[in-house]
């Protein structure tokens, strides 16, 4: 489960940063590429975070290992960036 879960990190980590890096085409094609890399960036730290909390709850000897995963879920997710910059710019 653990293997699962950085993995999955790793996904919405590299689209969130693909997200932002990709600039080719029409606007149009960049506004698309962005909100679907934006989106597998979610779905995948969601995944992610609910990997590492239930291994968390299950295999307590890889605690700091599942803890350091849930922390990282929540500071990649762009969701809590956008609102972040929503709420305070």
């Amino acid at each position: 489960m653990l293997i699962a879960a950085v993995v999955t990190e790793v996904v919405a980590v590299l689209s969130l940063v693909l997200a932002f890096t990709v600039n080719v085409g029409s606007p149009s094609t960049v506004l698309a590429t962005f909100l679907g890399l934006m989106i597998v960036s979610v779905l995948a730290a969601t995944l992610a975070f609910i990997l590492a909390l239930t291994g968390l709850i299950r295999y307590s000897r890889y605690g700091s290992w599942f803890l350091s995963v849930l922390v990282v879920s929540v500071l990649a997710n762009p969701v809590l960036w956008l609102f972040l910059i929503g709420t305070f710019f």
